[in-house]
C-alpha cells in the first residue's frame, strides 16, 4: 500500500511531461481579491525545479507578484485532453545571463534581446499541482464505445493532486 503523503511518482513524471509540452500557457496572479489572468511562454525547467517566464517591466503582473507571491500556470492540450495547473511562488528578478539562457528566437518579437534592460524574469517555484490526463478523443471514443457495449466502466479522464512537486 502507497504512503498517501508521499507523491505518485509517475503522476509527478506526468505534469512536468505535459508542463514541458504544452506551450503557451495561461499564468494567474493574485489581483486584489481577484486574480488576473494572462497567456505566457513558460520554460519548464525540472531538473532546477523551477518555471521561467519572460516579461517586460510594463503591465501590472509583477506589481501583482511582489504584493502576492502566489501563482498558477495552467496548460492545457484540449486534442489529448490533456490538462495540469502548477501552483507556485514566483520571485522576479533582472537576470540578464538566466534571460539568455532561457531566450527563444520569438523572443526577439517581444524583447529585442535578452539584454534589454526591462526584461525581467519570473521564477515561478512549483508546490502543488493537479493532473487531468486524458486519452486522445479517438482512444476515449473507443472507451465510451466499450463502456456502452460492454458495460464496463471507463475512466476517460485520470485526476490527480500533488502537494508536492518533487
Amino acid at each position: 500500500m502507497s504512503d498517501p503523503d508521499v507523491p505518485d511518482p509517475d503522476v509527478i513524471d506526468r505534469i512536468w511531461t505535459i508542463a514541458d509540452r504544452l506551450d503557451p500557457c495561461m499564468f494567474v496572479t493574485c489581483d486584489g481579491e481577484g486574480q488576473r489572468v494572462r497567456p505566457v511562454y513558460a520554460r519548464v525547467r525540472r531538473d532546477e525545479g523551477a518555471i521561467y517566464v519572460l516579461s517586460d517591466t510594463q503591465g501590472c503582473k509583477l506589481d501583482q507578484i511582489e504584493t502576492n507571491p502566489h501563482v498558477s500556470l495552467a496548460f492545457s492540450d484540449e486534442r489529448a485532453n490533456d490538462y495540469v495547473v502548477i501552483n507556485g511562488t514566483a520571485q522576479v528578478s533582472h537576470d540578464p545571463a538566466k534571460a539568455r539562457e532561457v531566450w527563444r528566437l520569438t523572443d526577439e518579437t517581444f524583447f529585442k534581446s535578452p539584454d534589454n534592460p526591462d526584461l525581467r524574469v519570473i521564477t515561478v517555484r512549483p508546490v502543488s499541482a493537479e493532473l487531468w490526463d486524458g486519452s486522445n478523443m479517438l482512444i476515449s471514443g473507443a472507451k465510451m464505445l466499450a463502456e456502452r457495449l460492454l458495460g464496463a466502466k471507463t475512466e476517460l479522464v485520470e485526476n490527480a493532486k500533488v502537494d508536492r512537486l518533487e
